[in-house]
C-alpha cells in the first residue's frame, strides 16, 4: 500500500503522458493479420534474437507505420523474458511531442521493473522535493539508469517525425549505448532522420515498407470491408461491382498510402447508387493530397472545424467542437444558436469524412472523448491551404469564440455546464485576438466586445486571465483596458484609451494597466 501511494506521488509530480491512448486507437483501426508480415521477416525476428541491435521503420505519410508499431507492441507484450517500453510521438497533443514527454513517460513505465529502478527515479523525486520538475538531462540521466537495472530492454518509439526538437531526440537515442536495450522506431524518411538514422542504426538496419506488402494489406482490408461491413453486405451490391472495387483498390493499389485506399474504399459507401460507385471507380483520387482537397471543398462549417483543429492551442472535446459548427459567422442568420446542435455529437465525423476521429483520452482519471485530425499529413496537407495559414485561421477562430461568448445565456454558475465551449472560448479568444491585431475588423470586433457590460463580465467569470491557476469564477477585478493590455491588445488598447479609459485605474493582479 505505501509502495502504491508512493508511485502515485510520483506520476503525479512527473505528469507523463498516455501512450496507451495513441495504442488503443490504432487497434481500433487495425485489420486482423495486418503486420504479420513484419512479424515474420528475417529482420524483426533477427532484432528480437539480439542480432540486430535497432531498427528503423520507415514510409511515407499514411503508410500505417502507427499500426504496425501498435503490432510489434502487442507482440512483445506476450513475451515475459524482458521489459517492453513504448512512446507514440503525436502531432494531435502537445503532450505528447517532445524528447521530455518520452522521457517522463519511459521513467513512470520503468518504475514498475524492479525495485532497483524504482530506487532511482525515487532518488531524483527526493532531489527535487517531490515540487521541482527535472530538466531533461536530468531526466535523461534518471531514465538511462533505470534502464541498467531492467534486463534486457525493448523500446518502442513511433512516428520520430511527430517530435518537435528532433535533433535532441536523435541525439539522446544515439547516447543509448546500453548493450541490453534495443530499439524499434518508425517515423517518415525526412532528411535529417534519414541521414541520422542511417548512420546510428546501419543501413541494413532501415527498413522501407514495399509495395508488395503494402497491397497484400490494402487487398485483405478491402476484401474484409466488402464483405462485413454493413454500408456494403446491407446493399447486395452484384459481384461485377464487388469484383470492380476489389480489382480498383486491392490489387491496383500500386504501393499507394494504405490512407488513401482506406478513405477510398469508405467513399463508396457513401454513394446512393450502383451507377455512382462506377463513376467514383473511375475517378478515384490519385494520392492523399488529392483526397484531402475533394473532402474540404466549398464546406464553410467544416473548413471552420478544421481551422481550430489545425491551431488549437488544446485537442478539442468532442462537445467543444459541435459548439464551434452550431456558430455561424459568416452566413445568416449569425451567431450561436442551441437548435444547430447535432443530435448525435459523433456525428461531427459527417462534417470532414476521413480527415477527423474521435479519440478517447484519459487525463487526470477522467476519461474524455477529443476530436482529432486523423493523420499527421492532414494538418501538412491543410497548411498549405491559404484558408489554413494562421493569420486567416486566427480572424475565423476569433470571431467564433466571441460571438459564442456573445450569445450564450443563463446564470455565470451554469454556463460552464450548459456550454461546453465557454471556457475554451474564454481562455483563448485573446491569443488568436493578439496574433491578427493588424486587422482592424479584429480590432473592432474586439472592442465592441469589451465595451459590452454584459459580455465582459461573462467572459471574466469564465476565466481570470491574471490569474490562470484560478478556476473559481468571479467578478473582473480590473477595468477593461487592463485586460487589453494584459492579453497584448494594442489596437483595442489604443481605442478605449481614445475613448476615454483611464491608463492609471487601480486593480486585479498587477496594478494599473500600464
Amino acid at each position: 500500500m505505501a509502495s502504491d501511494h508512493r508511485f502515485a506521488k510520483v506520476e503525479g509530480w512527473l505528469s507523463p503522458p498516455d501512450y496507451s491512448t495513441n495504442a488503443n486507437l490504432a487497434r481500433e483501426r487495425r485489420h486482423p493479420g495486418t503486420g504479420t508480415w513484419l512479424l515474420n521477416s528475417p529482420a524483426f525476428r533477427e532484432w528480437t534474437v539480439g542480432t540486430r541491435w535497432h531498427l528503423w521503420l520507415y514510409g511515407l505519410a499514411g503508410a500505417g507505420k502507427t499500426i504496425l508499431s501498435t503490432t510489434i507492441l502487442d507482440h512483445l507484450l506476450q513475451i515475459d523474458t524482458h521489459t517492453t517500453l513504448a512512446f507514440f510521438f503525436d502531432f494531435n497533443d502537445a503532450r505528447k511531442q517532445k524528447l521530455e514527454n518520452l522521457l517522463r513517460s519511459l521513467a513512470v513505465q520503468l518504475y514498475h521493473t524492479g525495485n532497483e529502478a524504482a530506487r532511482r527515479l525515487d532518488s531524483l523525486f527526493t532531489s527535487h522535493d517531490g515540487r521541482r520538475q527535472p530538466d531533461t538531462n536530468a531526466l535523461s540521466a534518471c531514465v538511462d539508469t533505470m534502464i541498467q537495472t531492467a534486463g534486457k530492454v525493448f523500446i518502442i518509439i513511433d512516428a520520430l517525425d511527430e517530435c518537435i526538437g528532433r535533433e535532441e531526440l536523435l541525439h539522446w537515442i544515439g547516447g543509448l549505448r546500453s548493450s541490453n536495450t534495443q530499439l524499434v522506431v518508425t517515423g517518415r524518411p525526412e532528411a535529417d532522420l534519414r541521414c541520422k538514422i542511417s548512420l546510428l542504426f546501419d543501413k541494413c538496419n532501415c527498413v522501407l515498407r514495399n509495395k508488395k506488402v503494402v497491397n497484400a494489406d490494402i487487398r485483405a482490408y478491402v476484401t474484409a470491408t466488402l464483405e462485413q461491413k454493413p454500408g456494403f453486405v446491407d446493399r447486395n451490391l452484384s459481384q461485377d461491382i464487388l469484383d470492380r472495387i476489389r480489382d480498383k483498390i486491392g490489387d491496383g493499389a500500386d504501393g499507394m498510402q494504405v490512407l488513401t485506399q482506406v478513405m477510398n474504399i469508405k467513399s463508396f459507401a457513401r454513394c446512393l447508387s450502383p451507377k455512382d460507385i462506377k463513376i467514383a471507380l473511375r475517378s478515384l483520387p490519385r494520392d492523399l493530397n488529392e483526397t484531402y482537397y475533394r473532402m474540404v471543398q466549398n464546406k464553410s462549417s467544416a473548413i471552420r472545424l478544421l481551422q481550430f483543429l489545425v491551431h488549437t492551442r488544446r485537442p478539442l472535446t468532442l462537445p467543444e467542437a459541435v459548439e464551434v459548427i452550431t456558430t455561424e459567422i459568416n452566413q445568416e442568420p449569425r451567431g450561436f444558436n442551441v437548435k444547430r446542435r447535432l443530435f448525435q455529437a459523433a456525428d461531427i465525423l459527417r462534417y470532414c469524412p476521413s480527415l477527423v476521429i474521435i479519440a478517447e483520452v484519459t487525463n487526470d482519471a477522467e476519461t474524455v472523448d477529443e476530436l482529432h485530425l486523423a493523420h499527421f499529413s492532414v494538418k501538412e496537407y491543410l497548411l498549405e491551404q491559404a484558408q489554413f495559414d494562421l493569420e486567416s485561421a486566427s480572424i475565423v477562430i476569433t470571431k467564433t469564440c466571441l460571438t459564442y461568448l456573445a450569445d450564450i445565456r443563463g446564470s455565470h454558475s451554469t454556463i460552464r455546464s450548459d456550454f461546453p465551449m465557454a471556457r475554451y472560448a474564454a481562455e483563448y479568444w485573446t491569443e488568436y485576438a493578439a496574433s491578427v491585431e493588424t486587422s482592424e475588423g479584429i480590432v473592432r470586433v474586439t472592442v465592441n466586445f469589451l465595451k459590452d457590460e454584459t459580455t465582459f463580465q461573462r467572459w471574466c467569470r469564465l476565466y481570470q486571465a491574471d490569474r490562470r491557476w484560478d478556476h473559481k469564477s468571479g467578478p473582473p477585478g480590473a477595468p477593461r483596458l487592463y485586460y487589453a493590455c494584459l492579453a497584448g491588445l494594442p489596437g483595442a488598447a489604443r481605442d478605449l484609451t481614445t475613448e476615454g479609459a483611464d491608463v492609471n485605474a487601480q486593480g486585479s493582479q498587477y496594478g494599473t494597466a500600464l
